[in-house]
């Protein structure tokens, strides 16, 4: 009897909430149309994602503060509350900035990790992909930021996704690169899977 009321409950269990970061704030960006993408294609695959972009919110919690442990920012609690504590599984899209991640999702790092270090990353699997104009796709910028996450105890995928010359794989603000579209389901089910 005990074992089936495990296996219900196990069945009623939701699947883990992942959410989608668009790791920049510039206005407009195109790593936000990848990021978009993704969460569509996550939902396809009977998913409930989030997206966190970081354009969307506002940066007030850059303040001497946060370094000290005080309370800070009460929105950066509530995006830490709402996106980053109860998920499970994270898709980070990163543009490369001066060969490596933008320094507004450093500073987001850094925030919620003053507030809750052990609650936001550690013991949950991240997935990396890098978002560029040129022909590496980020891929230092995937390693900086990689080492970030397994320092704040995540478990990085070991296949990260470079995405290069980004304007040869949209039409408008559209995703219509076949090849890059099936790289992004198959990081999508790695995903799922981990």
């Amino acid at each position: 009897m005990a074992g089936k009321i495990v296996l219900r409950l196990h069945c009623l269990t939701p699947f883990p909430m992942i959410t989608v970061i668009s790791g920049t704030n510039r206005p407009e960006s195109r790593t936000l149309l990848f990021a978009e993408y993704f969460v569509e294609v996550l939902r396809e695959m009977g998913q409930s994602p989030r997206l966190l972009d970081m354009a969307d919110i506002h940066h007030g919690y850059l303040q001497e503060e946060m370094y000290q442990g005080k309370p800070g920012d009460p929105d950066l609690h509530k995006l830490q509350r709402e996106y980053i504590q109860p998920t499970r599984k994270f898709a980070v899209f990163v543009p490369e900035y001066n060969g490596s991640y933008p320094g507004v999702l450093k500073l987001f790092l850094d925030g919620i990790s003053v507030l809750d270090y052990a609650g936001n990353f550690s013991g949950k699997h991240v997935a990396l992909i890098g978002v560029a104009s040129g022909r590496a796709g980020n891929l230092r910028g995937m390693d900086h930021l990689a080492d970030v996450f397994a320092h704040m105890g995540a478990w990085v995928l070991p296949n990260r996704l470079p995405i290069s010359g980004i304007e040869n794989l949209l039409t408008g603000d559209e995703l219509t690169d076949a090849d890059t579209k099936n790289a992004l389901r198959l990081h999508a089910e790695q995903l799922i899977a981990a």
